[in-house]
């Protein structure tokens, strides 16, 4: 078994593309561009790309061991799926369909982010057009999105369910202090060691 980050193997990066990042213009600078065997007989200017249209994504660096350090989290970001991403169905309930939510915190350990897997949408009907879910995580705290509001609900002396969304990810975006331990999880016969917050402080 090999480490890597599970996230690479879940989804496909286009998943969760923004899809003007991805476009490429299509004016030509040539008035008789048009005709593309001059493109070729005559060596004509290909096609200018737009810079404003570049990807403006970066790679996450290399995940380093934070075990039993204290950080804070500069930002949070919840990246919904594609459209047309294919519907996963639950294992328990082939009926209920879900897609997974990139949820990232970002610490401010040398750029340092964590993928915590467990929020999804779910499919819902408006006015005859599917759309998506706000994005869900379960109180369970059998994944690790949940396991993350769980600590969040004993630093604040609740249940889970007392607490919503917009509650959670607020505290998030105020940049909190957190105590980190590094755990292991396993993703198709993969494991993976991952910063996971196990502690809020202050």
């Amino acid at each position: 078994m090999k480490n890597k980050n599970e996230f690479e193997e879940m989804y496909n990066e286009e998943d969760f593309a923004n899809g003007g990042d991805d476009e490429i213009l299509s004016e030509d600078l040539d008035n008789d561009s048009n005709n593309t065997e001059d493109l070729v007989a005559q060596g004509t200017s290909g096609l200018e790309f737009d810079i404003s249209k570049a990807s403006r994504r970066t790679k996450a660096p290399k995940r380093e061991n934070l075990d039993k350090k204290t950080i804070t989290i500069t930002d949070v970001k919840v990246i919904l799926p594609k459209p047309e991403r294919e519907w996963d169905h639950a294992k328990s309930n082939k009926q209920i369909r879900y897609k997974p939510c990139q949820f990232i915190l970002f610490y401010n350990d040398d750029g340092q982010r964590e993928y915590y897997s467990g929020m999804k949408v779910f499919p819902r009907t408006v006015n005859g057009v599917e759309k998506y879910s706000e994005p869900v995580i379960q109180n369970n705290g059998k994944n690790q999105a949940s396991i993350l509001k769980s600590v969040y609900a004993k630093y604040k002396n609740k249940k889970p369910e007392e607490i919503s969304m917009y509650e959670f990810l607020s505290f998030l975006k105020s940049k909190p202090k957190a105590y980190i331990e590094s755990k292991e999880f396993e993703y198709d016969d993969d494991i993976t060691h991952k910063n996971i917050v196990t502690k809020f402080l202050g």
